[in-house]
């Protein structure tokens, strides 16, 4: 055989080598399940984020692992294991120790971590002390709000205004979530019988919503919770949900006004999405409050929305329809005039909120398509 021949052969031979390793390299590295099927908290997309990176990074404290160990929180978890040393010694009973808690969420420690999008680097045992710390700091607090517990008189949280309400946004940072299962674990665990609220009535009395969905509606977390507030007890079940929709444009409020199209509050009360109707050429809208925080909120609501393959997009919709309305502070004027719109800001920056509100965002169903057709016809 020539030279040539057998360095052709050692060739062929080397290739086959790589190819084999390569194969089994990509074979052992295959997923076999969707990598997001049983996620519901997620990093937040950097098209949506690059809007407004503030809306979703926590100021004051973290919760769950996405952003734990940061510096600027560390402030935050010594208060947070104050709160668990009270938690501990108010009413001790054989189901309020420690070693109940740890043992209880060690458990479905594994389902716990699937919840988080990616992979979390925290070592089991540190996995679990963070969701018995973040878990039983967040019962505390909105038991402590709803007054179900007394306050200590040098309690930071709620004698410095800064600080209750740093926490009341960061808590609703799609980052910064503890699985519902988990908070539903400890709060069953340290439920008096006296105590009659579900946690799903105070984590709602705790951001000050009127109105509660129905007690068998299953939330993901904190936001999730939250969300279905707004969204009512209708849900989109149409098999075509996740299939991107342009949806049409309508006028803004003024150019509506100038068209004959009057403007109704609606019930605040009675609030969710579903309640934005357009009859006979009146639009009624329930009553909104808008603060600072409000742009945090609904991008995250609206990020959660965008991640979570099992959502409708029925924030996304609202925030569709508000960059509509809402182009300029004429609008806002207007509605705020009409009782529809109560702002602590400028008409300005409102109108600046919700016109920013859908950039980089895609819906499926369109919850307003009716409401669109009709106005425009």
């Amino acid at each position: 055989m020539s030279a040539g021949a057998s360095s052709s052969n050692q060739t062929s031979i080397s290739i086959l080598r790589d190819v084999k390793e390569i194969v089994s390299s990509i074979r052992g590295k295959l997923c076999q399940k969707s990598p997001i099927q049983s996620c519901s908290i997620f990093r937040v997309p950097d098209k949506l984020r690059r809007h407004n990176e503030k809306a979703f990074e926590p100021e004051l404290v973290s919760i769950g692992p996405f952003h734990h160990g940061k510096e600027k929180l560390q402030q935050m978890q010594q208060i947070k294991l104050w709160y668990l040393y009270c938690f501990l010694n108010r009413v001790p009973t054989m189901e309020t120790t420690l070693n109940c808690f740890v043992e209880a969420i060690a458990k479905i420690e594994q389902e716990y971590r699937a919840c988080y999008a990616g992979e979390v680097e925290f070592a089991e045992n540190e996995f679990i002390e963070m969701m018995v710390v973040d878990g039983c700091f967040i019962i505390e607090l909105i038991r402590k709000a709803s007054k179900q517990v007394q306050r200590d008189e040098q309690d930071p949280v709620f004698n410095i205004p800064c600080l209750y309400w740093g926490l009341y946004n960061d808590l609703i940072l799609l980052e910064n979530q503890l699985p519902w299962c988990a908070l539903d674990c400890l709060f069953k665990l340290t439920k008096s019988h006296a105590e009659q609220s579900s946690l799903t009535n105070l984590v709602l009395s705790y951001f000050t919503f009127e109105w509660s969905p129905r007690d068998n509606i299953k939330h993901e977390h904190i936001l999730d919770c939250i969300r279905n507030s707004y969204v009512g007890i209708d849900t989109v079940t149409s098999a075509d949900t996740r299939v991107i929709s342009y949806p049409e444009q309508i006028p803004s409020v003024i150019e509506l006004v100038q068209a004959g199209v009057k403007f109704k509050v609606g019930d605040r009360k009675k609030y969710c999405l579903h309640n934005i109707t357009f009859k006979d050429g009146v639009m009624t809208i329930p009553q909104r409050f808008v603060s600072e925080d409000s742009e945090s909120l609904y991008r995250n609501l609206v990020a959660f929305e965008q991640c979570d393959p099992s959502k409708d997009f029925k924030a996304t919709s609202y925030a569709k329809l508000a960059a509509d309305l809402l182009k300029t502070s004429q609008d806002v004027d207007f509605l705020k005039n009409q009782g529809i719109l109560k702002i602590y800001l400028s008409a300005e920056d409102v109108a600046s909120i919700f016109k920013r509100l859908y950039r980089d965002a895609s819906v499926g169903a369109f919850l307003y398509s009716d409401l669109y057709r009709e106005v425009n016809a």
